[in-house]
C-alpha cells in the first residue's frame, strides 16, 4: 500500500506536525510506504530533507494549483499510490482535479483539524460530498459536527484523535526556569497559555480573567500570567493588558522551543479559545499534571471532563473561568484528583501508540 500525504501550507501548522507524526510512527511498518508533497519552500519540507524523508516538493508561484495538480498525477503514476491523503482545503481541491486523471482504484481522504463553520452553500457542499473522498478524517467529534448540514452521507466521516508522547511529559518536574527568568518570587504562582496570539484563542478573555482573578486573589501568594507564543495580535494584547493595569503580571514570552521544560512550571494551564479541533497542548497539560482550566471550544468538552479532568466554562466567561482558577488553588484534593484523573485519560487514550494503531487499521480498510 503506498500513500500519498499532500500539504499547501508553506508554515508549519498542527496539522502538518500530526501528519509527519504519523508519518514517522508508519515508517517501519513493512506493508505501508509513504510519501509527503509539499511547497519547495516550505518549513516541512526542510524537515523532511534534514530527516530524509520520502518527499516531493512543488512550486507555489502564481501557477500553484496546476503545479500541485501536474506534481500529484505525475508521483500517483509513477509511484503507483494507492491512497492520496490531504491535509487542507486548498490541497483538496487539486486533489479532486487530480484525480480526473487517475486510476479508479486510487482512493481520496480527507484530515480536518479545526472546527470553524463551513458555510452551507452549493460549492462547499458540492466539494466536500466529492464522491471522490472515500473519507474525511476529524481530530474530534465537534470537527465532525461541522459537516452536519454539509455531507448526507455521515458514514464517510470518522474521528480519530490526535496524540502526544506521553513519556515525554510523564516525568517533566519544573526547574523553575520561567521564575528565574522572570525573576518572581518562589512562592508566585503561574497560571499559563501556550498558543499564537490570534483571534481563534482569544487572548482578551485570557487577560479579562487574570483582572479578575488579581482582584478575587485571596490565597496569600502572588499570582503570575504567561502567555508563550506569538502572533498579530501580539501588539493589540499587550496593549489591552496595559489599559487594565496588568503590565507587571502578564508576560508575553513570545514563541519558546523548549515548552516540555517550561509546561510543568505552570499551576494552572488556562486556555481561553473560541473555536478549536481539540489543542496538543491540553493533552500535554494532562501528560504534565498541569490542572487544566479552559472553554467550551470545539473538542476540548471531549477530553476536559468538568471537575473531573479539568474545568469548563462557557466561552468568553471570564468570571467562570476566574472562579474555577481559584477553587483549584485553594483547594490541594481537588487539585489532586483532576491531576490523577486527566493523566490516566491521556495515557490510555492519546499516547502515540493508540494514535499509530488507529491510523494503520485506518489505512488498511481503505484497500
Amino acid at each position: 500500500m503506498k500513500i500519498l500525504n499532500i500539504t499547501s501550507i508553506t508554515e508549519l501548522r498542527g496539522g502538518d506536525t500530526q501528519m509527519y507524526t504519523v508519518y514517522n510512527l508508519l515508517k517501519d511498518k513493512s506493508d505501508l510506504k509513504q510519501y509527503i508533497l509539499c511547497p519547495e519552500d516550505s518549513i516541512l519540507a526542510g524537515i523532511c530533507k534534514k530527516d530524509n524523508a520520502h518527499f516531493f516538493t512543488y512550486k507555489k508561484n502564481k501557477l500553484k494549483l496546476i503545479n500541485l495538480v501536474v506534481a500529484i498525477v505525475k508521483i500517483c503514476r509513477k509511484e503507483s499510490i494507492s491512497i492520496i491523503h490531504i491535509h487542507d482545503s486548498t490541497a483538496l481541491n487539486a486533489g479532486l482535479l487530480a484525480m480526473k486523471f487517475l486510476n479508479k482504484s486510487t482512493s481520496l481522504i480527507l484530515s480536518r483539524k479545526r472546527n470553524n463553520r463551513i458555510k452551507n452553500k452549493f460549492l462547499n457542499r458540492y466539494k466536500y460530498s466529492h464522491p471522490n473522498i472515500k473519507k474525511i478524517v476529524c481530530v474530534s467529534k465537534a470537527v465532525e459536527a461541522i459537516f452536519e448540514n454539509i455531507i448526507p452521507d455521515k458514514q464517510r466521516l470518522l474521528t480519530i484523535y490526535d496524540a502526544i508522547d506521553v513519556s515525554k511529559f510523564r516525568d517533566k518536574k519544573s526547574q523553575n526556569l520561567l521564575h528565574k527568568e522572570l525573576n518572581f518570587s518562589p512562592e508566585t504562582r503561574i497560571i499559563g497559555n501556550i498558543a499564537g496570539l490570534t483571534h481563534q484563542k482569544d487572548i482578551y478573555t485570557f487577560i479579562d480573567t487574570a483582572k479578575k482573578i488579581k482582584a478575587k486573589n485571596n490565597i496569600n501568594q502572588p499570582i503570575k500570567f504567561i502567555l508563550i507564543g506569538d502572533g498579530p495580535l501580539k501588539n493589540d494584547l499587550v496593549n489591552y493588558a496595559k489599559s487594565l493595569d496588568l503590565e507587571n503580571d502578564i508576560f508575553f514570552t513570545g514563541f519558546r522551543n523548549n515548552v516540555t521544560d517550561l509546561l510543568p512550571e505552570f499551576d494552572i494551564f488556562l486556555t481561553t479559545s473560541i473555536t478549536e479541533g481539540l489543542p496538543l497542548t491540553v493533552y500535554e497539560a494532562f501528560a504534565c499534571k498541569v490542572p487544566v482550566v479552559a472553554t467550551k471550544a470545539g473538542g476540548i468538552p471531549e477530553v476536559v471532563l468538568n471537575r473531573k479532568t479539568g474545568f469548563l466554562s462557557e466561552i468568553k466567561d471570564s468570571e467562570t473561568l476566574s472562579e474555577y482558577v481559584l477553587e483549584i488553588l485553594t483547594n490541594t484534593d481537588l487539585q489532586e484528583k483532576i491531576k490523577t484523573n486527566a493523566f490516566n485519560l491521556v495515557e490510555k487514550n492519546h499516547d502515540l501508540n493508540v494514535m499509530e494503531e488507529q491510523y494503520y487499521q485506518f489505512y488498511k480498510s481503505l484497500i
